[in-house]
C-alpha cells in the first residue's frame, strides 16, 4: 500500500466505480483538497487492484486519521480474483492485515474509521489491538414496487406520509441546492452540532449534478419547510443530506420527501436505498420507521496508549 501517484488516478477511479462505492471516486475525494490522501493497494506483481482514503486533521497539535466529512467509510475497495469462498475470505485477509499494518506503521496519536459495508472480517485490526465497535445503517431494497415499499414501512411513518399529503403538501424534486442548504444549516444549527460549512458548498454547488445526485423539498404554501439530499452510483442511493424549518414544520413533511426520494431512487432503476444510519436513538427509530434492513459496518479506533486511557473517560464507547 502507497500514496496513489496522479499517473494512476485514471485506473483507480476504475476500480473505484466497479469495486466500491461514489465515496471512493476521484469526483468525490477530490472535494477534500490536500487533507485528503489516495492510497492504492498493489499486488506482488505492481499492480493497482484497490485503494481507500484517509482524512488528516490536527487536534491539540496532534494528528488524527479519520473518514473525510460527510463520508461513511475510508473503503477499501478491491478487485478480488478468487473465485472459491475460502480463497476470496484469504484474499481479503491479505488486504485487511496489510491495512491494519498500515495504519500502524503512519504513527498517528488517533486513527478512527469506518469499514465499508462490504468488510466483515475485522480480525486482522482486533489482533492488533484496535477497538473494532460494530454501527449500524438500514438498507431498503427497490427491488418492489411503490406499494410493497410503503406497505413496508412503520404504521407511524404510513401515517405520517398520508397525512402531509392529505394536508395538502407537496414534494417537488429540484436542483435549487442553496434550499437544502438553508434547510441543512437551520436544523444543524437548532440542534447545536458543528456544521461543515465549506465541504457541505462543496457537495452541493461543485459535486452535485443530476448524473450522481436527486433532492426533494416540500412545500408549505410555497414555503420550504423540509428537504432531502440523494448521491449516487450505479447500484445505491444515499441519504447524505437533509432538514427542515421550524417555523411552519409539519411532522409528515420530512417523511413525505424521504418517500419520494425513494420512489426517485427506484425510477433511476437503483438496487438499494441506504439511509445512512445513525446510533443516536431518535434518529435510528426515524430511520427504523421506513422498513428497511438493519445492517452493520464496522469503526475500528486505536490511540497512543497515554491518549487512549485518557480518551476512555470522554469517549469510553470508542476507546
Amino acid at each position: 500500500m502507497r500514496v496513489l501517484p496522479d499517473s494512476e488516478l485514471d485506473r483507480y477511479d476504475r476500480l473505484a466505480r466497479e469495486h466500491g462505492s461514489v465515496f471512493d471516486t476521484v469526483a468525490w475525494t477530490g472535494l477534500f483538497g490536500d487533507s485528503l490522501t489516495r492510497y492504492g493497494i498493489y499486488d506482488a506483481g505492481g499492480t493497482l487492484r484497490g485503494g481507500f482514503c484517509l482524512f488528516r486533521e490536527k487536534r491539540l497539535g496532534l494528528t488524527v486519521l479519520r473518514d473525510a466529512p460527510y463520508t461513511p467509510s475510508i473503503g477499501p475497495f478491491f478487485e478480488c480474483r478468487a473465485q472459491h469462498p475460502v480463497a476470496r475470505l484469504e484474499e481479503w485477509r491479505d488486504v485487511l492485515t496489510a491495512l491494519a499494518e498500515f495504519l500502524e506503521h503512519l504513527h498517528p496519536a488517533v486513527v478512527s474509521v469506518s469499514l465499508a459495508q462490504w468488510v466483515t472480517d475485522c480480525l486482522p485490526f482486533f489482533w492488533r489491538n484496535f477497538k473494532v465497535i460494530p454501527y449500524y445503517t438500514y438498507l431498503l431494497s427497490l427491488n418492489q414496487t411503490d406499494e410493497a415499499i410503503l406497505t413496508g414501512m412503520s404504521e407511524v411513518r404510513r401515517r405520517n406520509i398520508g397525512k402531509a399529503r392529505r394536508d395538502g403538501l407537496c414534494a417537488e424534486l429540484t436542483e435549487d441546492y442553496s434550499i437544502i442548504s438553508s434547510l441543512v444549516e437551520a436544523t444543524f444549527a437548532r440542534q447545536q452540532k458543528d456544521l461543515k460549512r465549506e465541504h457541505l458548498k462543496k457537495i452541493l454547488f461543485g459535486f452535485a449534478n443530476a448524473s450522481n445526485s436527486h433532492s426533494f423539498v416540500v412545500f408549505s404554501n410555497g414555503v420550504p419547510i423540509a428537504g432531502t439530499f440523494i448521491i449516487y452510483d450505479a447500484h445505491t442511493a444515499y441519504y447524505l443530506l437533509g432538514g427542515y424549518r421550524s417555523e411552519g414544520k409539519h411532522h409528515g413533511a420530512g417523511a413525505l420527501a424521504m418517500f419520494e426520494s425513494i420512489r426517485r431512487a427506484r425510477e433511476l432503476g437503483l438496487k438499494t436505498f441506504d439511509f445512512e444510519g445513525s446510533v443516536v436513538p431518535a434518529i435510528e427509530r426515524y430511520f427504523r420507521g421506513f422498513g428497511g434492513k438493519l445492517t452493520p459496518y464496522f469503526r475500528v479506533n486505536k490511540a497512543w496508549l497515554p491518549l487512549e486511557m485518557a480518551l476512555k473517560c470522554f469517549k469510553r464507547g470508542l476507546f
